[in-house]
């Protein structure tokens, strides 16, 4: 596909600085780019490539920006240029069809245009909705029902009673629905506590490869509409995850625990059991909630406090070593002093 500046402009509502007739046929970074791509700049530290950059076209901010390139202004960079991907991207088209080498209890229900792959196991009184794509090697238990338009990596377990919503993306090795982890002590010995429960996964969620929810022990896991997990991500039993919140890699939800609509955990944050975040919440990498957490705060630190504070008194931590030093020397001041009064 080839695009003119104009006519890459009208698509995503942008302004034009340089020839309108400047063509594009492929997208890249601003660094590697080539001849006939087009990239963006949204992160003024990368300003510098402006000008070295061989693409074609730059989509930026609505900035002063002195360059003899091609550059389309856009209110919002990240969010245009994606718009641009969308339009590049190649659509996936696959052909209905059913692998005679999948096993199919009869008593499974599988809508229109359904893509099931090689060796996939289907247990009975599972529903597959019109449109969806299930990819090789999947195991669907009992009674799981998969809603409209929903993708299915390769390698995928989801157990029994689970519910999938409408045009959810699941990733290659993600398990849903498997026991949560709860045992209750007897003496010296641990039981294995049954978990009845099940996991609700709502509409537009995607889950990122070898990521793990578990079953609810008595009510259900709930993943709202619109959530975004990473890879390689732990989710407890019972846990409920609101509305378009976002959680990066290798975080781990402990059971019962409850996040609100619209938050941000980075990588490898740690969320203590039987607590609840508000909406709204940002939570830096690596911390760790112990605690409740009110809407719209923002955290950070091993164990998590206001992220101003905490910076703080990381500066100071970094100068303990100076300031003992500075100690001692006024000790020894001190004491100096102490002797020469007596």
């Amino acid at each position: 596909m080839k695009l003119t500046a104009q006519e890459l402009a009208k698509k995503i509502d942008g302004e034009i600085q340089g020839k309108s007739n400047t063509i594009i046929s492929s997208f890249s970074n601003i660094k590697d780019a080539k001849k006939g791509d087009v990239t963006f700049l949204s992160n003024l530290k990368y300003e510098k490539y402006i000008n070295s950059t061989k693409a074609s076209i730059i989509i930026t901010p609505k900035i002063n920006i002195s360059t003899k390139k091609t550059i389309i202004k856009v209110d919002d960079p990240v969010k245009q240029f994606s718009a641009i991907l969308e339009i590049f991207k190649p659509k996936e088209t696959r052909k209905s069809i059913v692998s005679k080498k999948a096993s199919i209890h009869k008593n499974v229900k599988i809508g229109k245009n359904v893509f099931i792959g090689d060796f996939c196991i289907i247990e009975q009184n599972a529903i597959i909705e019109q449109d969806c794509v299930i990819l090789p090697n999947t195991f669907i238990g009992k009674n799981v029902k998969i809603e409209n338009s929903s993708q299915i990596g390769p390698n995928t377990t989801i157990y029994h009673n689970c519910v999938i919503g409408k045009k959810c993306i699941i990733h290659a090795g993600v398990v849903i629905g498997s026991d949560g982890f709860g045992f209750v002590k007897n003496k010296n010995k641990l039981s294995k506590m049954p978990q009845a429960g099940s996991v609700i996964i709502g509409d537009n969620v995607e889950i990122g490869s070898n990521s793990t929810i578990d079953r609810g022990t008595l009510s259900n896991t709930k993943i709202g509409d619109g959530v975004k997990l990473d890879n390689l991500i732990q989710i407890g039993h019972n846990v409920e995850i609101g509305a378009n919140t976002l959680i990066a890699a290798q975080c781990g939800i402990a059971g019962s625990t409850k996040i609100g609509k619209n938050c941000m955990l980075g990588g490898q944050v740690a969320v203590a059991d039987h607590i609840k975040i508000g909406d709204n919440v940002k939570i830096a990498g690596k911390s760790g909630v112990i605690k409740n957490v009110p809407n719209n705060q923002v955290l950070q630190g091993p164990l998590a406090f206001e992220i101003k504070d905490f910076q703080k008194s990381y500066v100071h931590f970094k100068n303990l070593s100076k300031m003992f030093e500075e100690l001692k020397k006024l000790k020894t001041k001190q004491n100096i002093a102490k002797n020469t009064q007596k």
